[in-house]
């Protein structure tokens, strides 16, 4: 990008964001680095109150000191500045001596980050460089962490001296960043690295600047300079009084009416710079955001800076572009440097349901349930991208996905195989980028029911069935009893929902004793009690009717309508005593069901025969011994009934259980199964 193009657009981002931000917005990590000039020793009453002014504007997260001059100046920063602007937030690792009486320390909040302890690195300069381990909270993996470096070289000339070996600054300079970047090369393959602190480079012709920036066999510390996304980092570039740099000078933000001992001249210098690592800019993970155009969050590179302020002070004319005059005042005050901030981005964090519970559906049901992904990173983050991965039974939606931080949860239709039935269960693999859980897995589990069975049997899948009341004199009649089931239950099939009861002809003689009401059956079945109402029947007449029962699945997905049960009902009432043969001769041999069944005290057996024949009809045990002869000779043509009490042919009670009715005339065999209860 043209260097009048990026000032231009610069210039509007920074003017909106004056006009618009009264609070930074949220963000990720805010990382300083500072030169405090040499704090506490230098006129700290004054510069104090200018400090606690730029850290309550700043958001910072993670802030690096240089010229931190004792631990009593780390514990008065950490207590009347830290401590006033945001109480209780702040920590800071121990003080380091790094040389002469200049040491330094990082100050951090324990709610965003976690820290090592400090280490340091000795380099051939006067000054070790400081070293500690940074982890966001909140994630755990080596991928998520950086290593902190916060260096000061020796200041002073650029010019290297010459013939070598010999010893200006800027040689001196070249052999710290020789050393140091030895240093990092060491660190593990792959590292996160950010380098921050005063380096005194007049350019990126400066050997240190090459040496931490060249390409060489080991790259792991190769470090990269923001600046090179402008086009501005460009080897050889001089930055020192070159109005081409305006924007990224740091010191001295003071030209008149400056403290002791602070350097003066305006803004005309660029050493307090951050590096990263290649792997911090690679738009994936942990990176750090360096768009010096945006107001959007990453906050402008030097704090302070608007570019307007070239060899001059950082709050001439009473204005400032970039922070309110307040803070321009502060920053003239508080240090001979200016802070310089990035904002990093985080990892992408997987966020799902913990599990998905598809429940009970039945054959040939469409079972789905929403699983729900979203990235659960602070912005700004790394966009989360995923795949899913279904276990055997479950469907999954296939390709890869993203899921952009701050953008409401994605829902991922997951599937459940419901072709047959049985039990489901299995782990959903969502496959992340989250570099603390590269796969999550995500419980599935469902049940496939069969369909439910209606039946008028519980042995056999009977959905007609005969109930005659018999041929009684008026007030003869008993009630009998019908009972629906759902034939071969068990705990892969649906209940049964009866849910209506119907009977059709009749006269409107025959009903259900106490109504019908809707229920719901499992194993066990539902009895329902029949009565014929004889007041003012016809004598010697048929009275016949139909009674339908309409059942479905219980109401779970694929729930389907069940056979309706269908029951022909038949009473005569007599004009004389039972016996008296009916003066309608059958015309079908028949044999009906007998009723109740099962029963209690008493079933009865119905028959007709159309022509006179041998009949026989017997209760037999399940090991085929007949219990009790009703019925064993010749009869004449009639309807017949008789009545069984639940006795063997000794004239004892049977034992409860499972008994099976014999009849057998030329013509016609019947066996059927009957149930005496307790």
């Amino acid at each position: 990008m043209p260097l009048h193009r990026w000032r231009i657009g610069r210039a509007l981002a920074l003017a909106a964001l004056a006009a618009t931000c009264t609070a930074p917005p949220a963000h990720a990590l805010r990382i300083v680095t500072w030169n405090f000039q040499q704090y506490p020793q230098n006129v700290l009453s004054a510069r104090q109150p200018n400090f606690r002014t730029v850290m309550a504007n700043i958001n910072a997260d993670v802030l690096i000191a240089q010229e931190l001059d004792s631990a009593a100046g780390r514990d008065s920063f950490l207590t009347n500045v830290l401590g006033v602007v945001e109480p209780g937030q702040w920590s800071a690792t121990a003080w380091t001596f790094l040389f002469g009486t200049e040491g330094g320390a990082v100050f951090y909040k324990p709610a965003k980050v976690s820290l090592s302890a400090p280490t340091t690195i000795q380099t051939a300069g006067p000054r070790d460089v400081l070293l500690v381990t940074v982890t966001p909270v909140g994630y755990s993996a080596p991928a998520a962490q950086f290593r902190l470096y916060s260096e000061h070289t020796k200041a002073g000339s650029p010019v290297p001296c010459s013939p070598q070996p010999c010893n200006s600054d800027s040689t001196v300079r070249r052999l710290e960043c020789t050393d140091l970047r030895n240093s990092m090369n060491a660190a593990p393959a792959g590292s996160n690295i950010l380098l921050g602190g005063d380096f005194n480079f007049y350019g990126a012709f400066e050997g240190g600047y090459v040496r931490l920036t060249e390409h060489q066999l080991d790259d792991d510390g190769r470090m990269r300079d923001p600046l090179l996304a402008y086009g501005l980092g460009t080897p050889g570039a001089n930055w020192h009084s070159n109005s081409g740099f305006a924007l990224f000078d740091t010191q001295c933000p003071c030209n008149t009416g400056c403290q002791p001992n602070f350097s003066g001249g305006g803004m005309d210098d660029r050493f307090d710079i951050w590096f990263s690592s290649l792997s911090m800019v690679d738009g994936q993970g942990l990176d750090y955001l360096p768009d010096l155009t945006q107001a959007d969050g990453a906050m402008p590179y030097t704090y302070g800076n608007d570019g307007s302020k070239y060899n001059t002070d950082i709050n001439a004319g009473g204005s400032n572009g970039m922070v309110g005059i307040t803070v321009a005042n502060a920053l003239h005050d508080a240090s001979d440097h200016l802070p310089v901030v990035l904002t990093i981005q985080v990892p992408a964090k997987v966020v799902t349901d913990a599990s998905l519970a598809f429940g009970s559906v039945i054959v040939g049901a469409t079972a789905s349930q929403n699983l729900s992904v979203a990235n659960g990173a602070t912005a700004p983050a790394d966009a989360l991208s995923y795949t899913l991965s279904a276990p055997a039974g479950f469907t999954a939606p296939g390709g890869g996905f993203e899921q952009a931080v701050g953008d409401p949860a994605t829902l991922q239709a997951i599937g459940m195989d419901a072709s047959t039935r049985g039990t489901r269960s299995g782990n959903l693999a969502v496959n992340s980028d989250d570099v603390d859980l590269p796969v999550k897995n995500v419980p599935l589990s469902g049940t496939v029911l069969d369909h439910a069975v209606a039946s008028l049997d519980s042995a056999s899948i009977q959905t007609a069935a005969s109930v005659d009341f018999g041929m009684h004199e008026l007030g003869g009649f008993a009630d009998h009893a019908v009972r629906v089931h759902d034939k071969g239950y068990d705990a892969l099939r649906a209940r049964l929902s009866v849910n209506g009861a119907t009977i059709v002809g009749g006269d409107g003689r025959f009903s259900i004793v106490g109504g019908f009401s809707p229920t719901l059956l499992a194993g066990t079945g539902k009895t329902w009690n029949l009565h014929f109402n004889d007041a003012g029947a016809n004598l010697d007449q048929n009275y016949d009717a139909t009674l339908t029962f309409a059942s479905t699945d219980e109401a779970l997905p694929g729930a389907a309508a069940a056979s309706d049960l269908v029951v022909s009902l038949h009473a005569r009432p007599l004009s004389g005593p039972v016996g008296v043969p009916a003066r309608d001769v059958p015309k079908v041999l028949a044999f009906y069901p007998p009723h109740p069944n099962p029963l209690t005290r008493e079933a009865i057996f119905a028959y007709d025969l159309p022509a006179p024949a041998p009949v026989t009809l017997g209760i037999f045990d399940l090991s085929g011994r007949r219990v009790a002869e009703l019925v064993s000779g010749t009869q004449d043509a009639d309807r017949y009934q008789v009545r069984w009490g639940a006795l063997s042919d000794a004239g004892a009670p049977v034992r409860a259980g499972l008994y099976f009715a014999r009849f057998s005339t030329p013509g016609l065999t019947r066996l059927t199964r009957l149930i005496v209860l307790p």
